[in-house]
């Protein structure tokens, strides 16, 4: 299997399979007005440590996928290594770091290549905005 489409196959399967997705009660949404895409966050934690992040929502494969794939990553985490992996997330997809940062983050690296495809940069970041947010008041 190719090396992109072994990405592909990650993508697809976290659409298709997401992790972490529920309804939620307590949640901090971002929606993206200008494709429709909703992703509502819910960060269960004390001041120091993350116990599960879910989310819900609606959108295409990109947005659910990532934010599928960073319930997984950031659920178990302290707030503090949260806080920097939502940053390092971040800062690849705008292009401020190398793409290949996102290598040892497992599925995540399946998204490094939405750094050339400016479209879907708000797509991936969705749910990553919205994280950002629920920590802020942790």
């Amino acid at each position: 299997m190719a090396f992109d489409e072994m990405y592909q196959e990650i993508i697809r399967d976290h659409y298709k399979n997401p992790r972490n997705k529920r309804p939620l009660t307590h949640l901090k949404a971002v929606e993206n007005p200008s494709c429709g895409d909703s992703v509502k966050v819910e960060v269960d934690s004390d001041s120091h440590q993350i116990r599960q992040v879910s989310f819900d929502g609606s959108g295409c494969s990109i947005s659910m996928c990532s934010a599928s794939m960073m319930s997984e990553l950031l659920s178990g985490k302290s707030v503090s290594e949260a806080k920097t992996l939502v940053r390092r997330f971040l800062s690849v997809i705008r292009g401020e770091l190398p793409p290949d940062t996102l290598d040892d983050l497992g599925d995540l690296a399946a998204l490094k290549g939405i750094v050339e495809l400016p479209v879907r940069v708000k797509c991936a970041t969705l749910a990553w905005h919205a994280v950002e947010k629920a920590l802020e008041t942790v």
